[in-house]
């Protein structure tokens, strides 16, 4: 069983077998977190707010689960939730890094995500943490990657060389050192990706917004005949493998 459910923004939930991972859970209505199934593993790329790492003490609580991450943010948490967390369920994974979870290989892929000064505001006014922000981890599992936040550098490329890309995951908003539409179709062509989910566009806070949106990439893939498959998808759609499109879940 393959599938994955878009949660807004850059999280995600995957369903791989019978686990459960979520990648940057940074969870916003209309996103209930207490209805959400129990996480096996959560992926965190990188310390920003919108990716997570922040609601880490609020995901153990619910879930009891294991988390990952890049070693800077995984050595920030450890010390941010001492007592909260127990040190065994932290894992480093940093770039090019394969780690075994439960008969599952998950790789950490380089991403290329060079923040600017109005970007570093924005985190500085939204999030008040020192959670680090680099370095950002992509994520590679059962044929699904998950960029994190970046934008187009050929590490990617080179570092899944030789891995079967059936759904990529990339940001479009082409804001604060995100890859644009552009960019992404550039990614998900050298990968040989199958079909590619747009993430990183909706606006945040009601206040900071992307310049681009899923429908610029769709006309964007028209445009240039893209064989790539583009599944724009609504907050709380489930896609599920076996049938290649989405549907709402109940």
């Amino acid at each position: 069983m393959l599938n994955l459910t878009f949660l807004g923004h850059s999280a995600v939930r995957f369903g791989v077998g019978n686990l459960c991972i979520y990648v940057d859970p940074y969870l916003q209505p209309p996103v209930d977190i207490d209805s959400l199934p129990k996480a096996s593993i959560v992926l965190f790329s990188h310390g920003h707010f919108d990716h997570g790492a922040l609601m880490a003490g609020k995901l153990y609580e619910r879930w009891h689960c294991h988390f990952a991450g890049p070693k800077n943010l995984i050595k920030w948490m450890a010390r941010k939730y001492r007592g909260k967390i127990p040190a065994d369920k932290l894992i480093v994974i940093n770039h090019n890094e394969t780690i075994h979870f439960q008969g599952l290989d998950i790789t950490a892929v380089p991403a290329h995500h060079p923040l600017n000064r109005l970007g570093k505001t924005i985190m500085a006014l939204f999030a008040r943490s020192s959670a680090p922000g680099k370095p950002v981890n992509g994520y590679y599992f059962a044929g699904f990657y998950h960029s994190g936040a970046t934008i187009y550098t050929p590490q990617i490329k080179d570092s899944l060389a030789g891995k079967p890309v059936h759904t990529a995951l990339l940001p479009i908003g082409g804001k604060y050192a995100t890859a644009s539409p552009t960019e992404a179709l550039q990614i998900a062509e050298e990968i040989h990706a199958g079909r590619l989910v747009p993430l990183h566009w909706q606006p945040l806070k009601e206040q900071v917004f992307f310049r681009y949106q899923s429908s610029d990439l769709l006309k964007l893939a028209r445009t240039t005949n893209s064989a790539i498959d583009i599944k724009a998808m609504a907050i709380g759609e489930l896609l599920a493998l076996e049938d290649q499109s989405p549907v709402k879940l109940p």
